[in-house]
């Protein structure tokens, strides 16, 4: 290559290096400024007085700015505010959220309105032809009924009665519907306004909801580097104060909407009550529409009482001291939207500056949550339990007045000798019987099953005492009975949903059953369901106890008379021989090596089986005395197993074989424990004598040795 080639090249390159450090000097030169946060009257290129005052006082060197240049020099000691468009889309945000809640809570909707009613007299003709349709399907099996004198068990004046009662609810349906959900909307207004709930959303912010904040509003932020971790978390609570007022208002206008729908099938409940395979639809329209209106009121009552504690300060034990001061300045204000508690005077110093400010504000958004999701809660857990209690309710009391007919007696007690010889040669083994389990947890299989494959999945069966003994000395059945005796009468007691749903099915399918001249689940009901047992049910054991036999001064002898209570009471014909040992075998092992159960009175073994000595024998006093009220009082102390005997219809004659067992294995365990303490304390006895016993032998031996050693020296 030539010299002038060379040249050419070299001087290519540096003309081309020339323009590439021109053109990033010009551009660095020409960087676009932020553009700088403007006051309340527009002008550009201020600071915040209050933050600049802070700055200052902290001697930290830091300052608020106007000159970007500088702040790019140290933006971590200077503060330069600029207009930020994510700032400003989030106080706008904010503003909305604020100007849709307060609408939801002051508009009220029209109920009343021509095309709600329009829609429901649509449904209210369909519903008008379906009952005339069920008019004439009654009246054709009436006559079929009585051409053929088949029994079909439709009542003529029963029937008419439900139809026009169906015609009058689908033409006034609407009327109720409204009416109802226009005296909830009246609470809500009551309680909003006694209780201080319309000044809710004002309490909230500096200034009263209107268009104009959402109009004037420009977002700022500060750029210092070291104030973005408070400009991130400030806009997080930003968003979800957001949330929250949209989730409240969206959960009261969802309420007004379900409301409307429920209106449009309203007439249609008339049909679903009629029927019984269908009855429990309209059950589930009846607990979703009073959930839905009496949310609105309790929300309001909610809302109310929020207010009227944002007014007068959340009680917890706050610092306020140090609002708008220099010592509450600890986290920085990085944005220009406040947000603070309700006893907050919102400034740039105050605004969530320290732990206090901000935990307030943390709690009243929690508190604005809780307010909408627990009436709701509430109300849900109301409805899932009202319409089975009262169903339950209702067939206990038709048990109570009389299984068979409503003004008829009682159905007398089924003997309890009665399947004692009849199909013995059909009888399961127990041990056979013991390993089919019966699976009885859905509302279907509650209905489908027996009354006493009921009894029996519930471990309460018990034909016989040997039964009862299991479950009063086996802990794990023990515990399984009585869990499952406590559930049935409050199944509310029940752990998880499901468990309380069965036993509430439980008792409402036996209160029905009750109700229709079913004796075991009579029993049932008013052994287990009822808070306390009457003599009307005690009287089927009382009138079966066994008597003792009356003796004379000259048929008797001394000994006669000293004879425990047990041993004057003889075996029931209904328990066999084998039967009554093993109860006692099962007791004398229980009192020998059970769980002792330990109360303020029992503490040892000793003490257990003396205590159920005592306790028997005075059950047994009063069981056998002649004096009635002794006899039921007898019967209330007896524990669970009362009410294991009233369900399987065991005799008194039963019970009281059955605690005669139970009390000679007691006392057979006490002679045992007597004979062990009297052995010890003989044990005891001699080891305290050989002890005594060895140091003068000691003393002797030594008084020999010092004998000894006297005769040497001399």
């Amino acid at each position: 290559m030539s010299k002038i080639s060379w040249g050419k090249y070299f001087l290519i390159v540096l003309i081309s290096f020339l323009l590439l450090v021109n053109f990033n000097y010009v551009f660095a030169q020409t960087e676009e400024v932020p553009l700088p946060c403007p006051d309340v009257n527009g002008q550009r290129g201020v600071c915040f007085a209050e933050l600049d005052a802070v700055y200052q006082a902290q001697g930290k060197g830091e300052e608020c700015i106007v000159d970007y240049t500088k702040f790019k020099t140290e933006p971590g000691k200077y503060h330069y505010w600029v207009e930020d468009t994510e700032v400003t889309a989030q106080g706008k945000s904010n503003d909305r959220a604020r100007q849709f809640i307060y609408w939801v809570t002051t508009h009220s909707a029209i109920d009343n309105h021509p095309v709600l009613t329009k829609i429901w007299s649509t449904a209210r003709n369909m519903s008008y032809f379906l009952v005339v349709l069920t008019a004439a399907l009654l009246g054709l099996g009436i006559i079929i009924g009585q051409r053929t004198n088949f029994e079909t068990g439709i009542k003529l004046w029963p029937g008419i009665t439900k139809i026009l009662t169906s015609i009058l609810y689908i033409a006034f349906s609407a009327t109720i519907v409204i009416t109802v959900v226009q005296l909830s909307e009246v609470m809500m207004k009551f309680f909003i306004e006694n209780l201080g709930g319309k000044d809710l959303f004002n309490i909230y912010f500096s200034s009263v909801s209107q268009e104009k904040n959402y109009v004037d509003f420009i977002g700022c932020r500060d750029l210092n580097v070291r104030v973005q971790e408070a400009a991130k978390s400030e806009m997080m609570l930003l968003k979800l104060t957001n949330w929250s007022y949209y989730f409240m208002g969206g959960m009261l206008l969802l309420r007004k909407i379900i409301l409307w729908f429920l209106l449009f099938v309203s007439p249609f409940l008339a049909i679903l009550l009629s029927f019984a395979f269908i009855k429990n639809v309209g059950m589930i329209w009846i607990g979703v529409f009073f959930q839905w209106v009496f949310y609105g009121p309790l929300l309001a009552l909610f809302l109310g009482g929020l207010a009227s504690i944002w007014k007068f300060g959340i009680p917890f034990v706050f610092d306020f001291s140090r609002t708008n001061t220099i010592a509450g300045y600890i986290y920085p204000t990085a944005i220009n939207i406040l947000y603070g508690g309700p006893a907050q005077k919102l400034s740039a110093i105050n605004n969530g500056n320290y732990i206090d400010t901000y935990v307030e504000y943390i709690i009243t958004l929690i508190m604005l949550w809780a307010v909408t999701i627990f009436p709701w809660w509430l109300l849900r857990t109301f409805r899932d339990y009202c319409c089975e209690g009262i169903s339950a309710i209702k067939n206990m009391m038709l048990s109570n007045l009389n299984p068979g007919h409503p003004s008829g007696p009682s159905p007398s007690p089924i003997p309890s000798n009665l399947n004692l010889n009849v199909g013995a040669e059909m009888k399961i083994p127990r041990e056979i019987g013991t390993t089919i389990k019966t699976r009885i947890e859905t509302i279907e299989e509650i209905k489908k099953a027996k009354t006493e494959e009921i009894t029996q999945s519930l471990n309460i069966k018990a034909s016989k005492i040997t039964d009862v003994a299991h479950f009063e000395t086996n802990k794990t059945v023990n515990e399984t009975v009585n869990k499952n005796i406590n559930y049935l009468k409050n199944p509310i007691q029940a752990p998880t949903s499901s468990e309380r749903q069965k036993y509430m099915n439980i008792r409402s399918e036996l209160s029905n059953r009750a109700s229709k001249s079913d004796p075991i689940a009579h029993r049932f009901i008013q052994s287990f369901v009822v808070s306390r047992i009457n003599i009307a049910e005690k009287e089927n054991i009382i009138k079966t106890l066994p008597t003792l036999p009356k003796t004379t001064v000259t048929d008797t002898t001394a000994s006669e008379t000293k004879k425990n209570i047990e041993e004057k009471i003889t075996v029931s014909p209904a328990v066999t021989l084998d039967e009554y040992e093993q109860v006692k075998k099962m007791w004398t092992n229980a009192y020998e090596k059970g769980e002792i159960p330990k109360t303020e009175n029992i503490r040892s073994r000793g003490e257990w089986v003396e205590g159920d000595i005592v306790l028997i024998t005075n059950t047994l006093n009063k069981l056998l005395s002649d004096d009635k009220e002794l006899k039921a009082q007898a019967l209330d102390e007896i524990g669970f197993i009362l009410p294991i005997f009233l369900v399987n219809n065991l005799s008194g004659d039963q019970l009281v074989t059955y605690l005669k067992a139970k009390i000679e294995a007691a006392r057979t365990v006490k002679d045992l424990l007597d004979r062990e303490r009297e052995v010890t304390e003989r044990l005891k006895a001699k080891v305290e004598e050989v002890e005594v016993l060895k140091p003068k032998k000691k003393e002797a031996e030594k008084t020999m040795e010092l004998k000894e050693e006297l005769k040497m020296n001399e």
